[in-house]
């Protein structure tokens, strides 16, 4: 599985230069959610929260609609969304202003980022199981490769990296999204991989949404 580690896009190198304060000085709150899930985690412990987002992220599909039968057109729907999660995570990193009006918008970035991060994961999930059917091999199989990377990332986790992992893990997300596409259009053999690598990326977010929302008050 890839562990490659491209730079980070034009929008998010565009945010940081307009704006002259580094990111653990905008939003100090991040730097404790990075904390939380800068330790080990294991693969059962992945795999539970692993499905709770699949599961969670189900609700971002049409309820009186089946799912598409084919992979890549259930992975396309997702790019939408891995745009607005891109977005959303840069934002959220770069926010002006009061602590007081960066709380409220921190809020609903964050409630973006959970349901554009699940309903992706979700999307993705189902295009790997699509997948396997096809080709015959146990899903399974590959999340197993799903969890060591994120478990992997997730050791690394800092606010103070360049970008920020939130940031670089949603850009990922939607660099191996359209890998994977390509590798479907082609049939190629690498199509569980690239998924798997999206879904590894993926997790990451879901997982850093999770911590937050633990993180806000009242929660």
């Amino acid at each position: 599985m890839s562990r490659l580690r491209p730079r980070a896009g034009a929008r998010a190198t565009l945010c940081r230069r307009s704006n002259p304060n580094p990111p653990g000085q905008i939003l100090s709150s991040l730097d404790s959610t990075y904390r939380s899930l800068a330790r080990a985690w294991s693969a059962d412990e992945l795999a539970d929260r692993y499905h709770a987002a699949v599961q969670r992220g189900s609700s971002d599909l049409p309820a009186d609609e089946e799912p598409p039968d084919r992979p890549i057109t259930i992975l396309a729907t997702a790019v939408p969304r891995l745009i607005s999660l891109a977005v959303a995570t840069t934002v959220l990193h770069t926010l002006p202003g009061t602590a007081e009006d960066r709380d409220g918008l921190a809020r609903e970035l964050m409630a973006t980022i959970d349901a554009t991060a699940t309903g992706s994961l979700h999307r993705a999930h189902l295009a790997l199981d699509a997948d396997s059917r096809t080709r015959g091999y146990d899903p399974d199989d590959w999340l197993t490769l799903v969890y060591d990377q994120a478990a992997d990332t997730l050791a690394m986790a800092s606010a103070t990296s360049e970008p920020p992992g939130l940031i670089e893990h949603a850009q990922q997300a939607g660099r191996f999204a359209a890998l994977a596409i390509g590798s479907l259009d082609r049939d190629s053999p690498s199509v569980p991989e690239a998924i798997c690598d999206c879904l590894g990326h993926l997790l990451f977010v879901c997982l850093f949404a999770d911590a937050a929302r633990d993180r806000q008050p009242g929660s």
